[in-house]
């Protein structure tokens, strides 16, 4: 097992200040090694024991979803299709197996599952649904031989059903990324929805949808740039999208001026980000939060063609690789895992699916804007 603390790597060194220069030493193809072993026939092992998979946590539909997303993206690329036509099936198998068919919770799905694939929860979340929805989008979108059409869009249409009646903005940005491309009716109320729970909690400096920032905060304005770009006549989408990311940026830079994630410090009663608090919280920062905004940053740069947003999906991709308040890399070039946090003291010695996924989803998402 590593140790908990890792050294500042020798190639971490240029100034902190100047993050946008880290993600040129990032490599251009990330390693499969760790992600490979966090495989079974099942699913991607939820957690790590360092390096090593931890079976007593068995597996979350969450990250088959997300793996599900990074196998359709890199199997269209061409990349290492052999392993990604292998992760891609056993995560759609485990989406259809997770399907809940038919009762009150029809179109929903479970969640958490053991090592011998005992179901562990009569229902997931709220948010892993929302989280489902986008993973079924784009597999309807791609249209894939071990994820194909034909098998997710009915899965997706009583998904879709079933998350028009919840009301976590989580759940909603999901949705509206698994959606925008078959639903757009749908699409537009939920939208509305984000720009009425912005204009609710919205007030003087407090930018934001919620009276709190938690995790994944990008997806929100990220929700609302697809949005904008799907209903141009609707100008509110872009204003609110291009309000709560600026606002989201602002309050991840850190006094060194690079970017950290909002926080979470419950070891100290902090909590999360709360209005009315002096600053975020700055640890742990986790890497899906930094995953989050590549991706959000990109979309907003896709859709406006800012190049701010791409300077700042390049800056959040940089805390994988140092530009970070500890300018440690994060990832593990030797067999491409991911620390879960950066802690007070340096960087989590666990490297769970979530991280290491996290960092495939961005990746992908700077390749898309170069």
């Amino acid at each position: 097992m590593t140790s908990t603390v890792l050294n500042r790597p020798e190639q971490v060194s240029t100034d902190p200040t100047s993050f946008e220069m880290y993600p040129l030493a990032a490599p251009a193809n990330l390693k499969l090694d760790h992600f490979d072993k966090m495989l079974t026939g099942i699913g991607i092992w939820q957690h790590s024991a360092g390096d090593e998979p931890d079976r007593r946590h068995g597996y979350s539909i969450d990250d088959q979803v997300r793996g599900l997303i990074v196998a359709i993206n890199y199997y269209q690329a061409g990349h290492e299709s052999n392993f990604m036509e292998r992760l891609g099936r056993v995560c759609f198998d485990f989406v259809k197996n997770a399907a809940i068919a038919s009762g009150k919770n029809a179109g929903r799905f479970h969640n958490f599952c053991d090592e011998h694939y005992r179901w562990l929860d009569k229902i997931g979340s709220d948010d892993s649904l929302g989280r489902t929805i986008w993973a079924l989008g784009v597999a309807c979108d791609a249209d894939l031989p071990f994820a194909p059409a034909k098998e997710a869009r009915p899965l997706l249409d009583r998904a879709l059903a079933a998350a028009a009646k919840l009301s976590p903005v989580r759940t909603v940005a999901f949705s509206i990324l698994g959606g925008q491309r078959s639903h757009g009716e749908l699409i537009g109320d939920l939208a509305d929805r984000l720009v009425l729970a912005f204009r609710d909690s919205a007030f003087d400096e407090w930018s934001w949808f919620e009276n709190h920032l938690t995790y994944c905060n990008a997806r929100l304005p990220q929700a609302l740039f697809i949005a904008a770009d799907l209903f141009p006549e609707r100008p509110e989408y872009l204003a609110v999208a291009k309000k709560s990311l600026a606002f989201l940026l602002r309050v991840s830079q850190n006094e060194k001026g690079s970017y950290s994630p909002v926080g979470n410090e419950p070891l100290t009663s902090r909590g999360w980000y709360t209005r009315g608090d002096e600053r975020p919280p700055l640890f742990d920062q986790q890497p899906v939060d930094a995953g989050a905004l590549v991706e959000c940053c990109a979309t907003a740069y896709q859709v406006t063609g800012n190049p701010t947003y791409r300077h700042a999906a390049h800056s959040a991709y940089g805390w994988y690789f140092g530009a970070n308040v500890h300018g440690i890399s994060v990832y593990r070039p030797e067999h491409g895992g991911v620390a879960d946090a950066v802690t007070p003291t340096g960087i989590s010695e666990n490297m769970g699916a979530e991280s290491v996924i996290s960092i495939h989803l961005a990746h992908q998402a700077l390749s898309s804007i170069g």
